[in-house]
């Protein structure tokens, strides 16, 4: 049987889950078989004692891993994204754009594209290192450049945004000359108004 901790009482060493057959089941601390106490909200699989209709043998219930979900735990621990964007320094604003992967809507400031694009700079040339130590031929490189191409693509189209202008403007890239409106318009300052993107970032 699965279900979730409602409440435990560390003083009496007791608590109670309601389970997924909508019952509640009291249970015992000497029934937990978990690695840390049982704590409110988490998910259990448990027994039924047929004589006391108490839950027995209470593990902590597998879940499925989400790849993603783990990604971003990842990357709490290098950046803390909770803290005012004046105290962000290079990495948290890279950070900043991989966890806004594929989110092409909403602005972004110069300091979130442009220290974005220079770590991934660095990277790249680190990267480009470590091919040549390894005798890889690129193939680290192009891993790099695939994993950072929507990310890429995302924070330009957000720059953009901030600027009152589409991200489509993007496809100029497709053309040798057009890089160059592209870098002004990625450079230029925030537009202090709102538009159809959202209010402005800073």
């Amino acid at each position: 049987m699965k279900g979730t901790i409602l409440d435990f009482s560390i003083q009496t060493n007791t608590g109670i889950i309601s389970a997924d057959d909508q019952n509640r089941y009291n249970f015992t601390g000497a029934e937990w078989r978990g690695q840390r106490p049982p704590a409110r909200g988490d998910r259990v699989d448990f027994d039924i004692d047929s004589t006391t209709g108490n839950a027995t043998q209470i593990f902590t219930a597998l879940t499925p891993r989400n790849p993603i979900h783990n990604i971003s735990q990842q990357l709490d621990k290098i950046s803390d994204q909770n803290k005012a964007e004046e105290q962000f320094n290079m990495i948290d604003w890279f950070v900043k754009c991989l966890k806004n992967y594929v989110v092409f809507e909403g602005r972004a400031r110069r300091k979130e594209f442009w220290f974005f694009v220079l770590v991934s700079v660095i990277l790249g040339i680190m990267v480009q290192m470590m091919d040549a130590i390894l005798g890889t031929h690129q193939t680290l490189n192009g891993l790099l450049n695939l994993a950072l191409l929507f990310p890429s693509l995302a924070v330009g189209a957000r720059r953009l945004h901030d600027t009152n202008r589409s991200g489509w403007w993007q496809l100029l890239i497709l053309t040798v000359i057009g890089i160059i409106p592209l870098i002004i318009w990625w450079a230029s300052g925030t537009k202090r108004e709102n538009n159809p993107w959202g209010q402005p970032a800073k």
